[in-house]
């Protein structure tokens, strides 16, 4: 590891040093040698101040050749410095961001989702890591989706609280969701997630088997690949979600009351479904 940091520094000086070689040699008899050598046959009918002028030519090409490597290699150090520097602040502010959402205080935790929501606009590969971190706290901080009538269902909240609800918008703000193999989806299956407002949020691939979704608020949400597997979707509603299929809509567990957008409500199974109240 200790190599690994110290090596870019030894490069540097390596190719200094190389550089500074080059430069040497051309005030040796070599820059002659490499004049005549250009020069072909006409060197033998240059006078002494034509071959003077050559040399001067080939030192000076060669100098000017050096600067701009010396240029360029400086100017890459100089760009993965930076790099270097933007990393550590950004773990930085992510390592406080953790901190902020371990408080006990209600707006403190606010602050660090919104710390986190911030980082990943400001650094995409760091994004997948904060959704993670904003997933396990919506789990953290919210229960087990109750079977309907049973006494666990009685305890349950009514709706989520303000952190979890900040969170769950950061989670899946469609400005915060980028698609990729790396990023994980948001998984909020079988969670007790009643009443929770997420209008125009990106769920796409979001796994939401099992979860309570009593009059939630997910009007023009992305539900593309959405696992809505045995949801509970009673008073939900999805009016203008975008990527709902009937197939979906058909697999949760309940839909009464359910508003959803068309052409799925008009299809027949799912009309007979909601008219028999399931």
């Amino acid at each position: 590891m200790r190599l690994k940091k110290v090596w870019p520094a030894v490069m540097a000086v390596l190719g200094a040093a190389g550089l500074a070689g080059v430069l040497a040699l051309m005030f040796t008899p070599l820059s002659r040698r490499l004049a005549r050598w250009l020069a072909g046959q006409d060197w033998a009918s240059m006078d002494a101040a034509a071959r003077s002028a050559a040399m001067g030519q080939v030192r000076l090409s060669v100098v000017q050749a050096v600067a701009g490597i010396g240029a360029g290699i400086a100017l890459i150090y100089t760009a993965r410095s930076y790099r270097l520097s933007r990393r550590g602040q950004v773990t930085d502010r992510f390592t406080k961001a953790l901190e902020r959402l371990s408080s006990a205080e209600p707006y403190v935790c606010i602050g660090g989702v919104l710390a986190l929501e911030q980082i990943v606009q400001d650094a995409p590969d760091q994004g997948r890591h904060a959704t993670r971190v904003l997933n396990a706290f919506v789990q953290r901080h919210t229960q087990p989706a109750g079977a309907p009538g049973s006494l666990t269902s009685v305890q349950l909240p009514e709706e989520p609280g303000e952190m979890v609800q900040e969170a769950l918008r950061a989670l899946t703000a469609p400005g915060s969701r980028r698609r990729g193999g790396s990023w994980p989806p948001v998984d909020l299956a079988g969670r007790h997630l009643a009443k929770v407002r997420l209008p125009g949020a990106d769920l796409r691939e979001a796994l939401l088997k099992g979860a309570t979704l009593r009059g939630a608020v997910l009007c023009r949400a992305r539900l593309d690949g959405a696992d809505l597997a045995d949801a509970d979707l009673v008073g939900a509603d999805l009016s203008g979600a975008q990527g709902l299929t009937v197939e979906q809509v058909l697999a949760a567990r309940s839909l009464h009351g359910c508003v959803l957008p068309e052409p799925v409500r008009s299809d027949p199974q799912v009309v007979e479904r909601v008219i028999r109240g399931e």
